[in-house]
């Protein structure tokens, strides 16, 4: 029973876990949903739900993502060299032969170099990121990878190449129906001049897609460039307008970057309507601003931090190595003297079982003998009460059968005197010579039979002797009894009937029924009690 309840508990406390696994699972799986559909509405918000996913789980793919999420959030934010320090956490965790991840995570790192202005890293990144989405043959990631590179080109103004790389992305992007990343190559189309009127219809499409898919990040960044297309065509009332919904929305999500580049445009815009004030505010702004993100010292602490803890990776591992060849050596030496032991207690514990087994077949031959021994003492107990009782029977019967005999005799007796009454009464029409003869004959029949009364009293007494043990038990059970009623339980006892008690005792049957009845109140017999089965009992 205790091993079937050890089994119930078992796949129980299992069925629980795995349980709480899956809901740990879809838990961590929500969080990583939340934080991409936020990342471009509200990034604050989304680098808050990469971080609970990542400190949650313990699965390298997930902690990778998040880390991705994480880093996204930040560069939305403004927050560059925090960005590019998940990403390298991300990059020391991603298995050698995950060629996806290595094409996400790199093209993710260019652009933030990108924006903090270390084109060379951000170009030299951004190849590594576009080799490895060529071979996983990543459509989605490659386009991401285009647009990226178009923008570093943007920054270092070769705006030829930037749009070559707009274009292949934005090919791949409307073949995959990917609204949120054309709305960003449309958006990205429109950061240099040129075709005003086709960048303001590109960015007005931008507009309505990330409107519809309520990201508020690239929603301001779409007025802001749309801002600087109405500067470039000289739009300056139009450009104020929707430079402010720009700065209102940069401010709602906090992104720093952004709100520098509305710094910017605002300068140009009131600079060309003449409010000088105005655009020195701006420029002042941006200026600050510009200091707090751009912080190249930062970055190189990061790149610093990221190489010390390598080197400090591999002395971990180097430690860990021999650690572990320590611990294989001693879990050796333990497993060696784990079944050694292990053997010994097996052979001790067959040499104990064998003993016991040896001491258990004695003790069930012992056992055997012993009940062997109490068979034939019970077989001989029962064979001498068997004799016992037969001698008993046998000597029921003799008392019954001398007993009949007497009654037998005691009939006998009474007809010899029912003749010799009969004689009697021939006697008194007798006189003289004839009535002595008469009397003669009847003194000679009389003395023949005179010897009946001794043979009736040796009877009785013979049936008392043979009786004796039973009239001890009965007088001790029952000891206010009269002697007759113990004469008649006697007769009784030998199984005679009530007409034979009579002629024994040479009294009439209803006597004898009268006697029984007596008897059976002072044995205090129920009705339903039979009077010679108890008397037999004693």
């Amino acid at each position: 029973m205790g091993k079937y309840c050890f089994i119930l508990l078992s796949f129980l406390f299992v069925c629980f876990g795995c349980w709480g696994h899956a809901s740990s699972e879809n838990e961590i799986k929500s969080l990583l949903e939340k934080a991409e559909q936020s990342l471009y509405s509200n990034p604050v918000q989304s680098a808050f739900f990469a971080q609970r996913a990542y400190k949650q789980t313990s699965d390298v793919s997930q902690k990778i993502h998040s880390l991705s999420l994480y880093a996204q959030a930040e560069r939305l934010l403004g927050n560059y060299d925090g960005g590019i320090q998940a990403l390298y956490e991300a990059a020391e965790m991603i298995p050698q032969d995950d060629h996806s991840w290595k094409g996400k995570i790199y093209n993710q790192m260019s652009i933030s170099y990108c924006s903090l202005g270390d084109y060379t890293k951000a170009i030299e990144l951004n190849d590594e990121a576009m080799a490895w989405s060529k071979v996983e043959n990543d459509s989605v990631n490659l386009a991401r990878v285009y647009n990226n590179r178009g923008i570093i080109h943007i920054y270092i103004n070769e705006f030829q190449q930037a749009e070559c790389f707009f274009n292949l992305a934005l090919e791949i992007n409307r073949r995959n129906k990917d609204l949120k990343n054309i709305a960003a190559n449309l958006n990205n189309l429109c950061l240099y001049p040129g075709k005003l009127d086709m960048q303001i219809r590109w960015i007005s499409e931008a507009i309505v897609i990330n409107r519809n898919l309520n990201a508020t990040w690239s929603l301001s960044e779409n007025y802001n460039n749309l801002g600087r297309l109405y500067y470039y065509q000289k739009k300056y009332p139009q450009a104020i307008v929707v430079l402010d919904k720009a700065f209102k929305l940069a401010s709602k999500v906090g992104a720093k970057g952004i709100i520098c580049d509305n710094y910017e445009y605002s300068a140009m815009v009131y600079a060309a309507i003449g409010n000088y004030k105005k655009a020195y505010e701006k420029q002042v702004a941006l200026y600050t601003l510009s200091k707090e993100i751009q912080s190249s010292n930062k970055l190189r602490m990061v790149e610093q931090n990221m190489a010390e803890k390598r080197l400090l990776f591999q002395q971990q591992e180097t430690e860990r190595k021999e650690q572990e060849y320590k611990i294989a050596q001693l879990r050796r030496n333990i497993l060696t003297i784990v079944i050694v032991a292990f053997s010994l207690a097996i052979i001790g514990l067959l040499l104990h079982q064998r003993f016991k087994r040896k001491k258990k077949l004695q003790l069930i031959n012992t056992q055997y003998l012993l009940e062997q021994s109490e068979h034939e003492v019970a077989k001989l107990k029962v064979q001498q009460q068997k004799m016992e009782l037969d001698k008993t029977q046998a000597e029921l019967e003799t008392n019954k059968q001398e007993i009949t005999d007497f009654a037998v005799f005691l009939q006998s007796r009474n007809e010899v005197l029912d003749k010799i009454r009969d004689l009697i009464k021939e006697s008194y029409k007798m006189e003289g010579t004839e009535l002595i003869t008469h009397l003669k004959k009847i003194n000679a029949f009389i003395s023949q039979h005179q010897n009946g009364e001794k043979t009736n009293n040796m009877t009785l007494q013979h049936i008392d002797e043979k009786n004796q043990e039973f009239i001890k038990r009965l007088t001790l059970r029952h000891p206010n009894l009269t002697q007759g009623e113990i004469h008649l339980a006697t007769l009784l006892r030998v199984e005679l009937s009530t007409k034979e008690i009579a002629m024994l005792t040479g009294t009439t049957p209803k006597t004898i029924n009268m006697n029984r009845y007596r008897l059976r109140k002072s044995l205090e017999l129920s009705a339903e009690d039979d009077l010679v089965t108890y008397i037999r009992s004693i």
